[in-house]
């Protein structure tokens, strides 16, 4: 019996696989300069109200992606940024209103440092931001 050496593989199956890891690339991709991005107006938030609100803008954008990618984790990281955006532009309501939502988030992915590290300094800046 000869066996063929060439493969035999499903070619609309791996075209349609190379297709959605292309997009996953492509939104990690975003996901990481919108971070950066994200982090840079964060850090100027506190003394510029033009930057805490493109802080806000790029976290809402990152949310979108986590969102559409169905990523628990991000999209809780993504409110978290959002909650200290609004601290820096003094809408403490609403930021009380997304870190008591994101609680249980936390609370589920404990083991995620990260998103414990950054839910434990939204709640501190939130308390010290009065």
């Amino acid at each position: 019996r000869v066996v063929s050496t060439q493969s035999t593989g499903d070619f609309s199956w791996m075209s349609k696989i190379s297709h959605l890891q292309n997009i996953h690339l492509a939104t990690s991709e975003l996901l990481n300069w919108l971070s950066t991005l994200g982090g840079g107006w964060s850090a100027l938030g506190d003394s510029s109200q033009y930057a805490a609100q493109q802080c806000f803008t790029v976290s809402v954008q990152q949310l979108c992606l986590a969102q559409r990618l169905q990523y628990p984790e991000l999209m809780s990281t993504c409110w978290l940024y959002a909650a200290l955006s609004l601290i820096q532009l003094n809408h403490r309501r609403e930021a009380k209103q997304i870190i008591f939502s994101q609680y249980p988030t936390v609370i589920r992915f404990r083991n995620h440092r990260y998103l414990t590290s950054l839910y434990s300094a939204t709640v501190f800046k939130y308390k010290r931001h009065r």
